[in-house]
């Protein structure tokens, strides 16, 4: 039975929480520029932030990471992405050649609005490691 639902969301719209959705809870940090190390470590802080709540409890494995509702995130997690545009890769309006380029890299990609999107309209799209299972959290970063 569905008991609530909610969304925080920081004064700079760049730190947010969704919980009582289709992910149980979705923590995203976001920040515009090239610095990824930025963006992961004030999630850090969030998750460190969220852990320490009195009640909040996560289910973790030390052999297998995070437990969560979704398979395909089982271990870290975390899905880390970046938005990038590719005029040359999309000027066809799809992101057809983009995937052909990415796929030997271990690389996905999407549309700005998550899965089944179009490319936007400038060329931008959303980049992130194909690999989901037996990934850590610095690989994710060190691959993007």
């Amino acid at each position: 039975m569905l008991m609530c639902r909610g969304c925080y969301v920081s004064a700079d719209k760049q730190f947010i929480i969704w919980f009582g959705e289709e992910d149980q809870l979705r923590i995203m940090c976001m920040k515009k520029g090239t610095k990824l190390n930025e963006v992961f470590d004030r999630l850090r802080d969030g998750l460190d932030m969220v852990e320490s709540i009195e009640g909040i409890k996560f289910a973790t494995s030390t052999k297998y990471g995070y437990v969560t509702s979704c398979p395909s995130n089982l271990g870290t997690g975390m899905r880390a992405s970046v938005h990038i545009k590719l005029p040359n890769l999309t000027s066809d309006g799809t992101d057809t050649r983009a995937k052909q380029v990415a796929k030997p890299l271990g690389l996905s990609v999407r549309g700005t609005g998550g899965e089944h999107t179009p490319v936007g309209a400038d060329g931008t799209v959303d980049i992130s490691p194909s690999a989901r299972l037996f990934i850590r959290e610095k690989d994710i970063i060190k691959a993007l």
